[in-house]
């Protein structure tokens, strides 16, 4: 096999690399290379997987607040939005989210962890609840920031699509590897799902995305070494709110979403004065905000930023 990392090839469609990608992929995520599908990002599947059941005038559940590329999809030609509160502890309510499961639910989306929190929900609980609810509706497990989480091993629910479960595992090249510019991403399912996926089309890897994946799975003590430096800064940002006696949700994502009992907009716009662009909003949670780590010096200036907005509060 040849191997994607060649000079002098970007101006060239990277098909034979992308079958080594996948090839790749499926190794490390022991299945066969027909249970992979790889994407521009995780979000293309989010996306096909949205318009695929929106299409049939299906439901898409989902936390609240959450990740919207799919149910966003969905209600985009004629699907249902069925937002459900994630609980006091800002995780994804299973129990809440399972009562709304009904005939036409088409799929079930956890974000884990979730985007914005940046929670998690414990693997034995998604686990019972894919084996609940795959007998009725697809599951879809995005783990986009498990990398960043403690104990991915032990968190990772990968192994239910070997099971045989009816649940697709979505992942990115863009959060820990950091190649969020180059837009590659993969799920791990069934082959009939992934036919499905496929059989709608979508965008075509570049070479230089495939590249780069290729050679951040090559490179295997960086995600340790990168989850360390991330988790490092994450806590001085943590220590920074302990100290303003700001509330935060208990992060294990590359960024920490924290109340600051004040309109999102006059937040924003303070940051943005001093140099710093945070999240979006999020509704309902509008006196929330996400920050994301950056560089260390994008943090400094993050850290600093915070403690001049709200010292005086």
């Amino acid at each position: 096999m040849t191997s994607a990392l060649q000079s002098g090839k970007a101006a060239r469609y990277p098909y034979l690399e992308v079958g080594e990608l996948a090839e790749a992929i499926a190794a490390k995520e022991g299945v066969p290379v027909d249970h992979i599908v790889l994407a521009v990002g995780s979000g293309e599947i989010l996306e096909t997987l949205g318009v695929h059941f929106g299409l049939a005038k299906k439901a898409v559940v989902r936390g609240d607040p959450g990740y919207l590329q799919m149910s966003a999809a969905a209600k985009a030609v004629g699907g249902r939005d069925v937002p459900v509160a994630v609980n006091a502890r800002l995780e994804h309510d299973l129990d809440a989210m399972l009562a709304q499961v009904g005939a036409d639910t088409g799929v079930v989306y956890l974000a884990n962890p979730n985007n914005p929190t940046g929670t998690v929900v414990p693997s034995a609980q998604i686990r019972d609840f894919v084996h609940q609810v795959g007998r009725k509706a697809l599951v879809v497990v995005d783990e986009a920031y498990l990398d960043i989480a403690d104990d991915y091993a032990g968190r990772t629910v990968v192994d239910l699509v070997r099971k045989g479960e009816n649940v697709i595992v979505l992942r990115t090249f863009s959060k820990i590897y950091g190649l969020a510019g180059l837009r590659v991403g993969y799920g791990v399912a069934a082959p009939a799902l992934v036919s499905l996926i496929k059989s709608y089309g979508g965008g075509s890897l570049s070479y230089l995305g495939v590249a780069a994946a290729l050679a951040s799975l090559r490179e295997t003590g960086y995600v340790l070494a990168a989850r360390e430096r991330l988790v490092a800064e994450r806590a001085k940002l943590t220590d920074a709110l302990k100290a303003l006696g700001l509330r935060y949700a208990e992060p294990q994502a590359n960024f920490v979403f924290f109340r600051t009992g004040r309109p999102y907009a006059d937040v924003a716009g303070r940051f943005r004065a001093d140099g710093v662009a945070i999240a979006r909003a999020f509704p309902p949670l509008l006196d929330w905000v996400r920050v994301s780590i950056g560089t260390p010096e994008e943090n400094t200036l993050a850290r600093d930023s915070l403690r001049g907005i709200f010292a005086q509060s």
